[in-house]
């Protein structure tokens, strides 16, 4: 029997929604996959947006859920526990300023076929092509991965941290997800809830669990890079004890 595969899209404030939600519509492999975008309490229009894309696009299963607790944590932990109690065997993530590539969702079913040692699989992440683009990007998201999982790695006398995945590109089991406890529902100012989702299923089921597949690709806007700004990203990650004392004129939730 083939796993049924839900995505789930945490959003807030999702000037581009509308290209994510074209970017899933248009998946080469679309049986069996259902979309749950999560609402975690948008200002902005967001919420017409999603309206104004699905007029016209009747079949297209999408499910819109809101979470008003702040955090991209608890937005997709909602999203991704309603996906299960709907009876899905997988469910992966993508974020509202992201574009998966067109063989995506089909990679994923693969990814995990035949697999059953794999309960998180995460993949490579590429800049959009957008008005927050610069020159480098490409070459500053993999070294920002890079230095990253070895930094924190080397930081915590922890390996575990080597198998990070982004949140903007992963899929996991739904047993998995149950069992290590799923996203912690946090913000960003506490806690990255992929870090410590990926962690977590490290730790409990083993580092081979988790498997990066670097044909699993994600185009992400650096739109929150640049309003955060790169040194207090940088300062974010690696010095957790700062988290929420950096000033900042910008949600990032």
């Amino acid at each position: 029997m083939v796993a049924r595969l839900a995505v789930v899209v945490p959003v807030f404030n999702e000037p581009s929604i509308g290209r994510t939600l074209e970017g899933l519509y248009r998946q080469q492999h679309r049986d069996g996959v259902s979309v749950y975008v999560v609402d975690n309490g948008s200002t902005d229009g967001t919420r017409a947006r999603i309206a104004a894309f699905l007029a016209g696009r009747d079949g297209f299963p999408l499910t819109v859920l809101e979470e008003p607790v702040k955090g991209t944590g608890a937005a997709s932990d909602t999203g991704f526990r309603r996906a299960i109690a709907d009876g899905f065997d997988l469910v992966a993530r993508t974020d509202g300023d992201s574009v998966p590539r067109p063989d995506w969702t089909g990679r994923i079913l693969a990814g995990f076929a035949g697999r059953p040692g794999t309960a998180l699989l995460g993949g490579r992440s590429v800049p959009l092509d957008d008005a927050h683009r610069r020159a480098g990007d490409a070459l500053v998201i993999p070294a920002a991965f890079l230095v990253l999982r070895t930094a924190l790695a080397a930081g915590h006398l922890d390996r575990s941290y080597l198998r990070l995945v982004a949140g903007h590109n992963l899929a996991t089991r739904a047993a998995a997800y149950e069992r290590v406890g799923g996203f912690p529902r946090t913000s960003i100012a506490e806690l990255d809830e992929d870090v410590e989702y990926a962690l977590r299923v490290a730790r409990a089921l083993g580092r081979s669990a988790v498997r990066i597949d670097r044909g699993l690709v994600v185009a992400t806007s650096m739109r929150r890079i640049r309003a955060y700004g790169p040194a207090r990203a940088a300062v974010h990650q690696l010095l957790p004890g700062l988290r929420g004392r950096l000033g900042r004129d910008t949600d990032i939730r």
